[in-house]
């Protein structure tokens, strides 16, 4: 069973990564620990079908999800938020749900260089830059970050099935 899958949505390009990470230095207080792993934080950029406020800092985000409303057959996302991992760290082996369908929500890839996602009685899977994927988040993951750089990804989930996330 393949466990992570690339998905044939447009490339997010153009993101400005110094000025991502300028808000999460200077904002750091305003992004979330994410299952108690202190190095992994997030932010929300759309909630609730909502644009944060922040969105419009980041035009290169704005303008891929609206090609991605536009163009593919995802019409609308309920919830988009930039992941980040510190510089050597890694998130230990957890699962997110209770069955081992592809997840709905998809992984965006922006800075990933020497990370992998990794799945028990399964390989190793890398991200390319730029590009999305849906991961079965029901079967045993752990994600390190090798990099000496933060590991920057956004997660989002559409409303209703993706289409992208069929087995």
């Amino acid at each position: 069973m393949r466990n992570c899958k690339k998905i044939p949505i447009p490339r997010l390009e153009g993101v400005d990564v110094n000025k991502l990470m300028l808000f999460y230095k200077m904002g750091n207080k305003f992004f979330l620990s994410r299952y108690n792993v202190n190095a992994w934080k997030s932010f929300d950029l759309i909630k609730n079908t909502t644009n944060s406020p922040m969105m419009k800092h980041f035009p290169a985000i704005e303008k891929w999800v609206a090609t991605i409303k536009r163009d593919t057959a995802i019409r609308a996302i309920q919830t988009l938020y930039i992941s980040i991992l510190a510089p050597k760290s890694h998130i230990p082996w957890h699962i997110d749900r209770s069955d081992d369908a592809l997840s709905n929500s998809y992984i965006t890839s922006i800075v990933t260089n020497k990370s992998f996602i990794e799945f028990k009685d399964d390989r190793k899977y890398t991200y390319k830059k730029g590009y999305s994927y849906v991961i079965r988040t029901g079967t045993e993951h752990q994600i390190f970050n090798l990099s000496d750089d933060y590991r920057i990804t956004l997660c989002t989930t559409p409303i209703g099935d993706n289409p992208y996330a069929n087995n």
